[in-house]
């Protein structure tokens, strides 16, 4: 449990880096961890503006993610004004995000089960402009 827990938490840190790496300082507050996750069911990994962000690393070699992941972004983001997205990882795998496809889309209406998956780099730019930063 501790080695799932610490691949865990320095795939958390690697996110923030890489939100860090391409937003820069342009958001409002620096992306970090939300240790109270561990204290307090249903809190999102990560918070930045606009967004409530689950992680996953796993060491399966499998490729798709499991609904309860899924279920557990849209869990963390209820109540707030923040999309969910799940960012998840398989050993030698790509880093892969699911988001709602109305985060992307304003013209799709509210429904959890109307979602897309794409890469790290393309969720970040989505942030970029969402959140109006310029590289």
């Amino acid at each position: 449990m501790a080695d799932s827990r610490q691949k865990g938490a320095a795939f958390e840190r690697s996110i923030i880096n890489s939100i860090k790496d391409r937003l820069g300082d342009k958001l409002p507050d620096s992306p970090k961890r939300n240790l109270s996750q561990y204290q307090i069911k249903g809190e999102a990994d990560i918070l930045i503006p606009g967004w409530s962000i689950e992680c996953k690393a796993y060491a399966n070699t499998g490729g798709v993610y499991k609904e309860t992941w899924w279920q557990q972004a849209i869990d963390a983001a209820a109540n707030t004004d923040r999309f969910p997205v799940l960012i998840y990882k398989f050993n030698n795998r790509p880093v892969r995000c699911v988001l709602q496809l109305m985060a992307v889309c304003r013209n799709f209406s509210y429904d959890p089960d109307l979602i897309c998956e794409i890469s790290l780099d393309t969720w970040l730019h989505i942030v970029q402009e969402s959140l109006g930063v310029d590289r």
